[in-house]
This record gives C-alpha cells, structure tokens and sequence, in this order.
C-alpha cells in the first residue's frame, strides 16, 4: 500500500467514523414537525399531543410543531420532500392526501421522496345513510347500487377528494356504480342526508357515528380490514365481500436519505409513545382510532393506495 493510498484510507475510515457518530448522536439539535395545515385541525392537534411523548422517548429532543398550510397538504409535502435529510426535518403526513393530491395536478414530489416511521391513527371512511332509506345493511346497499347503477345517490365532499376517492374505491373493489353528490364538504354532506335530500354519504367514522347512535342515520360500514375498536358495531364493508381499506392515516415522515439508524430512532419513539397509557388516555378523550405501524407497513399502505389510485386514474380521470 502506497502511502497515499494509506492516507486516503485513513481518511475514509474518519468520515465513516464521524457520521456514524452523527447518526448515533441524533437528536442533537431542534427538531421540526411541520402539519400541512392550520393550527386547530384534527392533524394539529394529533402533532401537538403526540409533541411531549416524542420528546420524552427522543432522550427529551426539542421538538417544534410547524404550521406549514397550502394546499390540502401539498406545500408542507413538497418542503418535506426537499428538506436535508437529516433527521431534523420531519413531517406528519396524511393518507390519503399525500397521495390524492399527486393525480390531476401539479405537485413535483412523488412518494418515494420520504422515509416512513411510525403511523399514530387510522380512521377510516364509513357509508351512512338515512334513517328512511329502505337499506338497513352494507350488502344491501350494494345490492341496489349493482341492480340499477348510477341510480344510488351518495354524497360527500368535493370531486377529488378523499370522501370522493374512497366512494370510487369502493365501486371498483365491489363492481358497482353510485351516484356521487359532491358538496362543499361534510357538514353539508350530513344535513343533505339527515334532510333525505340524497341516499347517504360517505365521511370518516368520527363525523358519522354521531348520527348513527342518536338514531338519525345509519353506518352501513367502514373501509377497512377490521372493525373499529371504537365502534365495534359496525361492520366493515370486506365482511359483505368488498375488500377496501380508505381512511385517514396519520404518520411521520422525513426526506428520502434520511439514515436508516434515525428512522429507527424515529419509529421507535412513535411505538413508545402509542404504548404510553397516558397517550392512549389522550386518545380514547378525543375519540382517536389509534393504528401503530412500522415504517415498511406505512410505506406499503401509501404505495397500495397509489396504486389504486393509477388503476382508476386511467380508467376514468376524475379531473379534467
């Protein structure tokens, strides 16, 4: 060995040393949370009670919640995405908007643009229906929708949306077609159902179930694998043969090239701060479906929704 060669050898050994003692040393400075939207949503609020458990199992890291709002979460996306991947920079991504926003529009990020950690809760999307309607079951519903397509009406926010995309889900994963009433969003999805104005609606569990239990609609169902701990009196719509999963899943993310080390540091906070019986307290206040997965099952779940999405993109673009 020359001693050049020896030099640089040496060298090499010193960097790998030094960011290994980075990695190993994290967190060693402030850490940003950024939420794409406004302080006092349900996502801000997930951020801000989930804030004191990271710290406490991040060896008491310095965490700030960043408000990052724009478009329906696009803008603090495509920050995360671009931010150094250190470990510093880390965002509370929301499914499925992170992946909706990335069909008909703009967006320049994609979703192998993040690391993914640990998700805090999975709430998924129900179908209600009014009191007088004659569906009293999820099977029923789809009975009719599939005897007379396009003839069942259900409502729910905007074209594009996630309550819009979960419907169209739902038709592809049970071979039906409904009537989709777009609104400007889901209280007044509720009053056109609660008025017999439309058939039903589709939202997520928690702005559904209300009506439920006082008698003035119906949960058919809920998109997802297994019932809800929450409202374990709803079945799902796999039990009546269409197997989907749609609903608002909520977990940290950081730029891609984020060490594997502090992504495991990461999820590993997040799991402690799921098992805290303090958290969990917070959480059963608050009526959170908590959902814990690790970063390989959040990264599956976001790619099985891209992909359903791609598959009724190119069968039937919803935006022009």
């Amino acid at each position: 060995m020359t001693r050049m060669t020896g030099l640089l050898a040496s060298a090499s050994v010193l960097l790998a040393g030094t960011a290994a003692f980075a990695q190993s040393d994290y967190p060693s400075r402030q850490i940003e949370l950024m939420v794409g939207f406004s302080a006092g949503g349900a996502l801000d609020l997930l951020a801000r009670q989930a804030q004191p458990f990271l710290q406490k199992y991040l060896d008491g890291a310095d965490i700030v919640v960043v408000n990052v709002p724009g478009a329906g979460g696009a803008v603090m996306n495509q920050r995360l995405a671009n931010a150094t991947p250190d470990g510093y920079t880390l965002g509370l991504l929301s499914m499925p908007g992170v992946v909706t926003v990335l069909f008909g529009t703009d967006a320049e990020y994609t979703i192998d643009d993040f690391e993914y950690s640990g998700t805090f809760t999975f709430e998924p999307h129900s179908i209600m229906v009014g009191a007088n309607t004659p569906y009293q079951t999820g099977a029923e519903l789809l009975d009719a929708a599939r005897a007379a397509p396009g003839t069942v009406t259900i409502g729910g926010a905007g074209i594009g949306s996630a309550a819009h995309l979960a419907l169209k889900s739902l038709e592809l994963a049970a071979g039906v077609e409904f009537n989709f009433i777009p609104s400007q969003g889901a209280a007044e999805m509720v009053n056109q159902v609660l008025g017999g104005h439309i058939d039903g609606g589709v939202t997520t569990i928690s702005a559904s179930y209300t009506h439920h239990q006082e008698g003035q609609a119906r949960v058919l169902g809920v998109l997802a694998s297994q019932r809800v701990g929450l409202t374990p009196d709803i079945p799902t719509f796999a039990e009546y043969g269409a197997a989907v999963e749609w609903g608002a899943l909520r977990g940290i993310a950081a730029p891609a090239g984020t060490p594997q080390e502090i992504m495991d540091r990461i999820t590993e906070a997040v799991r402690l701060t799921m098992d805290d019986p303090e958290f969990q307290e917070i959480a059963a206040r608050n009526q959170m479906v908590l959902d814990f997965r690790d970063g390989a099952a959040f990264r599956a779940s976001v790619e099985e929704v891209y992909l359903t999405l791609e598959t009724m993109w190119a069968d039937d673009p919803w935006i022009d």
